[in-house]
């Protein structure tokens, strides 16, 4: 057993399935549990270090007299997520090339990026019959701008990857299994004019990794979040990109509810009580433990930056863990951190938008059907559910109530996606659990 600035640590590591690969034991005495969940990322190193430079600041906060009496120990949800560097695919040739022999070479990079793509998907889509779709969509791509047929069978190969289970309204993904291929390319077929100025951003291209890193800006503006593939391969590219989102999205669920759940059930009878943090998609993975675990001892639940829809919680809207609210899972305070600056937390939504139809293809507001939760916050909720604010300057005081969504505008202080191990978020956590 290892330490984060003198706080036991361990690490619980799941498969796909939510399958705890091997047992987790905690040390003697611990009041409070910490399960701390990463989102997309490449490897178990970099969700190591997110754990570690959290926990750092959640020590060098603290006040003299402050969280007296209490014992800590950490768990480290490991789960098998790949790093996200996904861009909404805008048909068409970037700057002013012309002439038959450049848009031949630009059709000719646009095919090598989907077989390239397709290539890497075999890192998540493992099995061996995943392996052939895979492949065999490869051999569309040759007439898939110029027959209906090939953009449908490309879309059906493309959807038997995946379980449908985990679709619904959040995110246009109900759509996207129910609808004709071509007509889902069609919708999909995204044109520079369609995106908005958050969308198409200030410079070109940039990596969008939806886990533990941060999003590559470029100078002097904000990242651009678009690419260009020419004709319907931009289409092409977008299903892959909702594809593997979805892949994700669904991974997490399964993990936080199969594996995490249990764990906390678990260690329920060992401590007095269990608060859970999830960034960007671990939201979901300690979200969906919440809403499946017995336990009555998880007493505050920290999502940060999280990556699921601003609806998720919502009674009038259906939202997928309104049970989390209704059955009051937490005995205590939902810190809720969103901000504006995050532009790779709603990055499936500009192709939700698209797949459910509107031309737009746009960052969903507080307002829109599509956005994410670590955008605006939690929405559409009932009245006394939310409590609007801001995250605060560490050592500042807040007011935090039991089964209270307290939602954070942390613009001041969150520049980034990956930018959610502060002192000002390790502060705010400290006063959530001190009730």
């Amino acid at each position: 057993m290892s330490d984060i600035a003198g706080i036991p640590y361990v690490e619980a590591q799941f498969d796909t399935n939510g399958i705890l690969e091997k047992e987790v034991n905690l040390p003697a005495g611990v009041t409070d549990l910490f399960v701390m969940s990463h989102g997309w990322n490449n490897n178990s190193a970099e969700a190591r270090e997110l754990y570690g430079r959290f926990f750092k600041n959640f020590v060098a906060v603290a006040q003299p007299n402050d969280l007296t009496g209490r014992s800590f120990a950490i768990v480290g949800v490991i789960w098998p997520s790949k790093k996200f560097d996904e861009l909404v695919a805008v048909s068409g040739v970037p700057g002013a090339a012309g002439g038959s022999a450049s848009l031949h070479a630009a059709d000719e990079e646009s095919r090598q990026a989907l077989e390239e793509k397709l290539e890497r998907m075999k890192e998540t889509f493992t099995a061996p019959r995943q392996r052939q779709i895979l492949d065999e969509a490869k051999t569309l791509l040759a007439d898939i701008d110029d027959k209906a047929s090939a953009r449908r069978a490309f879309v059906d190969k493309i959807r038997t990857l995946l379980d449908p289970a985990a679709a619904n309204r959040e995110d246009a993904s109900d759509s996207f299994f129910k609808d004709d291929g071509d007509e889902l390319m069609k919708n999909l077929k995204v044109d520079e004019e369609d995106l908005d100025e958050e969308v198409a951003g200030a410079g070109g291209s940039a990596a969008l990794p939806l886990g533990v890193g941060s999003i590559a800006s470029t100078e002097g503006g904000a990242a651009g979040l678009k690419e260009f593939l020419s004709g319907f391969k931009a289409a092409a590219m977008n299903v892959l990109n909702f594809t593997t989102y979805f892949e994700m999205k669904a991974r997490a669920g399964t993990v936080g509810k199969n594996g995490v759940a249990k764990l906390i059930d678990n260690f329920s009878p060992q401590v007095q009580r269990i608060h859970l943090i999830g960034h960007s998609f671990g939201g979901r993975v300690v979200t969906a433990a919440a809403a499946n675990s017995s336990t009555e001892k998880v007493r505050s639940m920290s999502l940060l930056q999280t990556a699921f829809s601003h609806n998720g919680f919502s009674k009038t809207k259906a939202g997928f863990f309104r049970n989390v609210v209704d059955q009051q899972r937490i005995k205590g305070p939902i810190l809720v951190t969103h901000t504006k600056n995050d532009k790779a937390v709603g990055i499936a939504y500009p192709l939700a938008s698209r797949i459910n139809g509107d031309r737009a293809a746009a960052f969903g507001d507080e307002n829109d059907e599509f956005g994410g939760i670590g955008r605006n916050g939690a929405q559409q909720m009932q009245s006394g559910e939310t409590v609007p604010g801001k995250l605060l300057p560490a050592g500042s005081n807040y007011t935090f109530l039991t089964g209270k969504f307290f939602n954070l505008e942390a613009s001041d202080f969150i520049k980034s996606h990956g930018d959610v191990t502060g002192k000002e978020i390790a502060h705010a956590v400290r006063k959530a659990i001190a009730g």
